[in-house]
């Protein structure tokens, strides 16, 4: 079996990234598998006897939306691949779509979730999914979206959810500066991933307890918006907005609580890697909620935009130790036992033998 994966990210052109380690991966249980990603500089990368990355060069994204179906164009003509799998459901995957027409090859596409789903991006997402010849998808949640939404036929969709590295974490609590309770958050500072109600939510919590804090790890477009917000609640002492972080061990080891407010998820893979530090989690119904996470089983699930519940659900939590001990544990046991590689590699492989074309 031969893959091409049109990819998004272009950390695979550096053969020490994580991502190209996985791809090598994936390599190692098929015949060939290339990837082609959006990048500004032109690059042939050789992953490994059977994997090659290439960066499409390109000024701008529609000069590398150019050049990435001009490359992979040239190379299906000289040879013969079984499958295009493209980790997008808008402008990447109409080039996918349009190859796989073209020779007549397979079309697989991943989705981890909708974001940006308006105008014309909507319009290709709502054409192309349904006529995939596979789709995989990153939770049971994800799925009934597609059958509902997109009229897919269940028996297209793979569920495979995000590997994540299973830790085994020895001494949870580091060394901290102060004996504050501390609640973390980690992610993009985007509209989505609402992290202005945690702001609101601890402009009520002080109002009770006030030896806390919230970390704030990430950098976005929000950033300059929730700054503001923080000041203006006179909030600068309990809230700290740490920026993007490379070593994310630290946070949550000294962490309390992990937070995540999002109104939309595919997944939330940053709650799996609290979960692996034992930390008691309190997050919306987006994304593995009810499928990882089981509200007052393994953490707390609020519904999306439910300010008042979300602040009774951190009360809650400050006071409750024996809670927060239980939910943790019950967290960890939860996602130590999640799929492992091995198996994930083989429903990659059953997405795949979907794709093709008999």
């Amino acid at each position: 079996m031969k893959i091409f994966c049109l990819g998004l990210d272009n950390s695979v052109l550096y053969k020490d990234s994580n991502i190209a380690k996985r791809i090598i991966e994936y390599g190692a249980i098929v015949d060939k598998f290339y990837i082609i990603v959006p990048s500004k500089e032109i690059k042939n990368l050789k992953l490994s006897e059977k994997v090659m990355a290439y960066g499409s060069g390109g000024f701008n994204k529609i000069s590398q939306l150019i050049n990435i179906y001009k490359i992979i164009n040239k190379i299906l003509k000289k040879e013969k691949f079984d499958i295009i799998s493209v980790q997008d459901y808008y402008f990447i995957a109409l080039i996918g779509f349009v190859l796989s027409k073209k020779y007549k090859i397979g079309l697989e596409i991943q989705i981890h979730g909708f974001e940006k789903f308006y105008k014309l991006r909507k319009l290709i997402a709502k054409y192309i999914i349904p006529k995939a010849n596979s789709i995989r998808c990153v939770s049971q949640r994800l799925k009934r979206e597609l059958i509902l939404n997109f009229k897919v036929k269940e028996e297209k969709i793979t569920v495979v959810p995000i590997f994540v590295e299973p830790k085994i974490v020895e001494n949870k609590k580091e060394k901290r500066l102060n004996e504050n309770f501390i609640f973390l958050t980690v992610g993009r500072l985007v509209k989505v991933k609402n992290i202005s109600m945690q702001i609101e939510a601890i402009s009520e919590v002080i109002k009770k307890y006030t030896k806390f804090e919230l970390w704030i790890i990430g950098d976005g477009k929000e950033k300059e918006n929730l700054k503001f917000k923080i000041k203006n609640l006179n909030l600068e002492s309990n809230i700290k907005l740490l920026g993007w972080q490379e070593n994310l061990d630290k946070f949550y080891s000294q962490a309390d609580v992990f937070l995540l407010t999002s109104n939309y998820e595919g997944w939330g893979m940053v709650v799996i890697e609290a979960a692996f530090y034992k930390l008691p989690i309190i997050m919306t119904n987006v994304g593995c909620a009810d499928e990882i996470i089981k509200n007052n089983l393994n953490g707390i699930i609020i519904p999306v935009g439910d300010k008042k519940n979300f602040v009774e659900a951190m009360l809650k939590i400050i006071k409750d130790k024996i809670l927060r001990n239980n939910l943790g544990e019950k967290a960890y046991e939860t996602v130590i036992n999640l799929p492992k590689k091995e198996q994930i590699l083989k429903l990659y492989l059953i997405s795949w033998e979907k794709a093709l074309i008999k």
